[in-house]
């Protein structure tokens, strides 16, 4: 039987932070449903179920790193959402941080969408007054019917208002994206609808991942019954290519594929400006006889 974590212990954090201090704010995923999504349910040898830590606690954590000169370093508040917890509660947390920690380049977090939306752009605006800089959002996919069937708990233009708002309030605002979450079937589907999501919102950054299906998660089951099919390599670089393809105009967004699931590493700092070179890039490792003939790999941790 998987062990169970308190929320003061942290599962997982973005790669890009990985040089952040990590402060625990809420234990597991207040949703928790997604079927891709194993994270909190035992994937990693571990369960940990939703909570909101003390705010005292909390606390003595800031004041842990403050006394060892924790100082200039990003900042991550952990959990898989924090933005569930009430905005009194996480405005003091934040304006904490910044209190005892000096010269804080990045103030970061997760957040889910109905999280967003179920604050004020008035609450939306008290967190980015106190310091929070960017939140970490999964999109996931733009198309409706794949985040119905996978159990996202929200749907594309639920996932537009809401990062509309965040970035309003002054927010910058990071977006996941997983290739291959529609399988074989729903591709074009997913490739559309994605690509039309990200032209609304034009986030300030949106970040590619492939999809691994884990033990453990109810996808794994329709992956093992031959009722959900993976893509190759090749088919998620296309994925990809065709997203960037469909993009419109407008979409000026920092774009990075930096996780250990991705079949290329490209980044732009600007996709308006560097898409035909970005495209290119992609083209040439789509056409890498190499990449080709890659056999399908699924990992199993991440």
């Amino acid at each position: 039987m998987a062990k169970k974590l308190p929320p003061d212990k942290i599962v997982i954090r973005p790669p890009v932070e990985a040089c952040s201090v990590l402060i625990p704010v809420t234990g597991g995923c207040s949703w928790n449903k997604c079927r891709f999504c194993g994270t909190y349910n035992g994937v990693y040898g571990v369960i940990q179920e939703y909570a909101v830590r003390d705010i005292k606690d909390v606390k003595k954590d800031i004041d842990y790193f403050a006394e060892r000169n924790y100082h200039g370093h990003p900042v991550f508040l952990a959990g898989g959402n924090p933005t569930s917890t009430p905005t009194e509660y996480l405005v003091e947390i934040i304006k904490y941080v910044k209190e005892k920690l000096h010269n804080i380049p990045r103030l970061s977090c997760y957040a889910k969408a109905l999280d967003i939306l179920r604050k004020s752009d008035e609450e939306l605006k008290q967190l980015a007054d106190a310091g929070l800089d960017i939140v970490y959002m999964g999109l996931e996919s733009g198309s409706s019917k794949i985040l119905r069937i996978m159990k996202k708990g929200t749907n594309a233009e639920s996932i537009i208002e809401a990062g509309k708002r965040v970035m309003r309030a002054g927010i910058d605002l990071s977006l996941y994206i997983i290739l291959g979450l529609g399988g074989k079937k729903y591709s074009k589907e997913h490739v559309e609808g994605t690509a039309r999501v990200l032209t609304e919102i034009n986030p300030t950054i949106f970040r590619f991942r492939t999809l691994n299906i884990l033990p453990n998660t109810p996808l794994w089951n329709d992956w093992k019954s031959g009722e959900f099919e993976l893509l190759s390599p090749v088919e998620n670089l296309r994925e990809e290519k065709q997203i960037i393809e469909k993009l419109g105009d407008n979409v000026d967004s920092q774009v990075y594929n930096d996780h250990v699931s991705n079949y290329c590493g490209i980044e732009t700092d600007n996709i308006k400006q560097d898409r035909d070179a970005f495209l290119l890039t992609l083209e040439e490792i789509i056409n890498d006889p190499n990449i080709k003939n890659m056999p399908r790999r699924n990992l199993t941790r991440m």
